[in-house]
C-alpha cells in the first residue's frame, strides 16, 4: 500500500484522485488515503485569509467514504491524526495557478496532465425518470443571465439535486418550478450523475464528481478563481 493525505474541501479530495491514480499506476499499489477531520488546522500549507482550516469534517469523511472505497485504486479512507504518510495531497495549494484543481494536484507531483483527461471515478449508475441534473449551490456565482436565459425544455426535464434551501433558492431566484431528488448520501449523489444525460451546475462537489465521471455537462465559472475548468468534448463553460 501507499500512502496520501488530504484536508481539503470534498471538491478538493475529488480532484486529486487523477493524482492519487497515477501514482498508484507507477507504483503497482493500492492507497490508503488519510482525511483530516481537523480540515487541516495542523497542515501548515491549510493557510486561508480568514481562517486556519477547510470545512472538512469527520462527517463529511464518512459520507465521501463509499464513493471513494469503490475506486479500484484506493483500498481505504482513513482518518487521519499526524500519521506519517508517502504522499502529502496539500501540496497543491502551493500550485493553484492552474484553470482546475487537478492540474494543481498533478503539478505538485510533476505528473503530465494528462492524467486528468480519463475517467477517474467508476461506479454503477442510478437512472431517474428525467435526463437532466441541475446542481447549481448558494456559492461561486458568476452568471446570472445563463440560468435566467436555460431553456424550460432543460428544466422541465431535470431534476434539482442540493439542499432544500438550495432548491428554494433556485426557484425564487429564476421562476421556475423542478422537482428536487433527494439523495441520501454522496454515493447516490454520484450514482445519479452517473445516470444522467447532462449535468448542468456551478463549481462544487456536484460539479467535481460530474467531470470525473467525464459527463456531457454544463458549468458555470466563478470568475473571481475559476478552479475547475477541464478544456474537453462536452464540457461547455458559461
Amino acid at each position: 500500500m501507499t500512502t496520501f493525505k488530504h484536508s481539503g474541501d470534498m471538491g478538493d479530495i475529488i480532484f486529486s484522485l487523477p493524482t492519487i491514480r497515477a501514482i498508484c499506476s507507477s507504483t503497482q499499489q493500492r492507497a490508503v488515503l488519510f482525511l483530516d477531520p481537523q480540515g487541516g488546522l495542523r497542515e501548515p500549507l491549510v493557510n486561508w485569509p480568514h481562517h486556519d482550516h477547510t470545512k472538512l469534517t469527520e462527517d463529511g469523511i464518512e459520507q465521501l467514504r463509499p464513493l471513494l472505497e469503490q475506486q479500484q485504486y484506493i483500498a481505504e479512507v482513513k482518518f487521519w491524526d499526524g500519521e506519517t504518510v508517502d504522499h502529502n495531497l496539500d501540496k497543491f495549494r502551493s500550485h493553484v495557478r492552474y484553470n482546475n484543481l487537478s492540474d494543481s494536484h498533478l503539478a505538485a507531483f510533476a505528473l503530465p496532465f494528462v492524467e486528468r483527461d480519463k475517467k477517474w471515478i467508476n461506479i454503477p449508475p442510478k437512472k431517474l425518470s428525467k435526463p437532466y441534473i441541475i446542481a447549481r449551490s448558494c456559492r461561486y456565482h458568476s452568471n446570472f443571465s445563463f440560468w435566467e436565459q436555460l431553456d424550460r425544455e432543460v428544466v422541465d426535464n431535470a431534476y434539482y439535486i442540493g439542499h432544500e434551501k438550495e432548491h428554494e433558492y433556485f426557484q425564487y431566484t429564476y421562476g421556475v418550478s423542478i422537482d428536487r431528488h433527494e439523495v441520501k448520501d454522496i454515493y447516490e449523489l454520484a450514482q445519479v450523475i452517473e445516470g444522467c444525460s447532462k449535468f448542468y451546475g456551478n463549481q462544487g462537489l456536484p460539479h467535481a464528481i460530474a467531470e470525473g465521471l467525464k459527463k456531457d455537462l454544463v458549468n458555470e465559472v466563478y470568475r473571481v478563481y475559476p478552479s475547475a475548468v477541464f478544456e474537453r468534448e462536452g464540457a461547455t463553460y458559461v
